[in-house]
């Protein structure tokens, strides 16, 4: 499996919203009954944040775009342009995240994972997820105790 996370220029965990990252590390994590391998496979450059020259407005890496922003159909492009970049991953981990990604990722058939803001090392941050997708996929009900 292949999972995506953001990251910044000095390759630690960005907790922005995940579309105005510079780059994107691509792990592969291969499992088999005794252990789990996570490598790196590639580390790509966002090419929307070289358009943007790193500049984007604070709305946008906080998440916080207006609802006309949000339906503009270049904002909607935009985070194509995401999805076509980790195109062949089954996940996306990221802090955060606006609904036009959270809706094309969904179109790419990429599931997106959110992390935790305390999750500082990218190492923590992909045993988060194994530990949330491990439990999360053997969970079969929820019992609520009041």
């Amino acid at each position: 499996m292949k999972i995506a996370l953001p990251l910044n220029d000095s390759l630690a965990i960005y907790h922005d919203n995940a579309h105005t990252a510079p780059k994107f590390g691509i792990y592969n994590i291969d499992t088999n009954a005794h252990d789990i391998h996570v490598t790196l496979n590639t580390i790509i450059e966002n090419p929307w944040s070289r358009v943007e020259c790193h500049d984007f407005e604070m709305q946008q890496k906080k998440c916080d775009c207006n609802l006309e922003h949000q339906q503009s159909i270049q904002h909607k492009c935009e985070h194509y342009t995401l999805l076509e970049l980790i195109h062949g991953c089954s996940f996306l981990l990221a802090n955060k995240y606006c609904q036009n990604t959270k809706t094309m990722m969904k179109n790419g058939g990429i599931t997106i994972f959110k992390i935790p803001p305390i999750a500082k090392h990218i190492d923590m941050a992909i045993k988060n997820f194994l530990i949330g997708a491990s439990l999360a996929r053997t969970l079969k009900h929820i019992h609520h105790e009041s």
